[in-house]
């Protein structure tokens, strides 16, 4: 506690300087901050995903269709308590901007399937009972100003088929707060399914631990069929279906590492400044008994709050604005349920104590094993 006096008085000596270097920290630290809260999106939207459900898809490709045979054949496979068939519609609300996940979905079976989603009883009810009535998350109600019991219509893009809709009810999710679901036979019933193809079957399993069995019995059993199959977790269909995108993990992690290198050399720079200019001072506290190993640790601890307080203000700084700042409306829901974790939160910390430590660490060395003659010998 006696040396506090020394780190305060020389962390503030040049206010001009230890101010723009706290700014330039936060800056870069928001910018990492929003970097990783996106992949920590990603990650709990994976992590949520139903343990007990599988997605049946086509072998060649996600968009080769499935025949609603495969459905009825899944069905009988021991371990299988429900299925129901899904179909991307890729329809968006008005403008092309206005993009949102949006399904055609057996709707007698959605309950029993996505046994996680949290649906009102009489809405759910109304739901099924008109062919054209439609469910939607919160999230979709909030942006579009919707309404249950107002009437929409959404614009095709990968079919023909603009969707005349009645929004029946709102189901609640962890993740999911922003997608919408229709009825199968209304997508039929447009001549779109005629033809008794679907995109996915997904399966509910009735004991998790025969998830990888049930899964493999079902590829075998198409596995010399006109229409092989592949069969995933929940959570390994939305890894896959993210990493469409490109490898999004590596290109933020890299960008976040490039810009930390960035700051850890500004912050040398200015961190051999002080250093350089302090010279005979250190000189003169070696001469008064400061051991070297003494001076070292004062001026790291000062390089260190330094750092920390500029990725302290950036963090809460991220933390502060995506509170209030709309990402799922900004990003057309595409990160719905967007948020900077307290995680994310700590391992900025880390890293800007980090870039403290190599940053100041050997600017330090040196005018700390710098003897007291030549420092004094030193003109400043």
């Amino acid at each position: 506690m006696r040396f506090l006096h020394l780190i305060r008085g020389n962390l503030f000596r040049n206010k001009v300087r230890s101010l723009l270097t706290v700014c330039l920290m936060a800056a870069i630290f928001f910018f990492v901050t929003t970097l990783l809260s996106i992949l920590a999106t990603f990650d709990n939207a994976s992590e949520a995903s139903g343990v007990d459900r599988l997605a049946v898809q086509s072998a060649i490709s996600l968009t080769t269709m499935l025949p609603y045979s495969h459905e009825q054949k899944i069905r009988e496979v021991p371990g299988v308590a429900e299925t129901a068939k899904l179909q991307w519609i890729g329809a968006y609300y008005k403008d092309s901007r206005n993009f949102f996940a949006n399904f055609a979905v057996d709707a007698d079976k959605m309950k029993a399937v996505w046994t996680d989603y949290a649906i009102d009883p009489a809405q759910f009810e109304a739901f099924k009972a008109d062919r054209q009535g439609c469910l939607v998350g919160p999230e979709l109600l909030k942006r579009f100003d919707w309404k249950v019991g107002q009437k929409i219509v959404l614009k095709g893009t990968i079919f023909p088929f603009d969707p005349q809709l009645t929004i029946r009810g709102v189901y609640y999710h962890p993740v999911n707060v922003s997608s919408l679901y229709f009825h199968t036979e209304y997508f039929r019933e447009a001549g779109l399914g005629g033809q008794g193809l679907t995109g996915t079957v997904w399966v509910r399993v009735s004991d998790t631990r025969k998830m990888a069995a049930v899964s493999q019995q079902i590829d075998e059993m198409f596995k010399n069929s006109e229409y092989p199959t592949e069969t995933f977790t929940e959570k390994e269909f939305q890894k896959n279906f993210i990493s469409m995108m490109g490898n999004i993990k590596l290109l933020f992690t890299s960008v976040s590492v490039c810009a930390i290198f960035m700051v850890i050399l500004l912050a040398a720079i200015t961190m051999s400044m002080s250093a350089r200019e302090r010279v005979t001072e250190i000189a003169v506290l070696k001469a008064l008994g400061y051991r070297p190993g003494l001076v070292l640790g004062l001026m790291l601890v000062e390089f260190v709050l330094l750092t920390l307080f500029g990725g302290l203000a950036g963090t809460l700084a991220a933390k502060g604005f995506y509170q209030v700042f709309d990402m799922a409306r900004a990003t057309s829901g595409f990160l719905a349920g967007f948020r900077v974790y307290w995680q994310t939160v700590a391992l900025c910390l880390g890293a800007s104590a980090l870039v403290g430590i190599v940053a100041g660490g050997y600017p330090a060395y040196r005018a700390a094993n710098l003897s007291v003659v030549d420092g004094l010998r030193k003109v400043v």
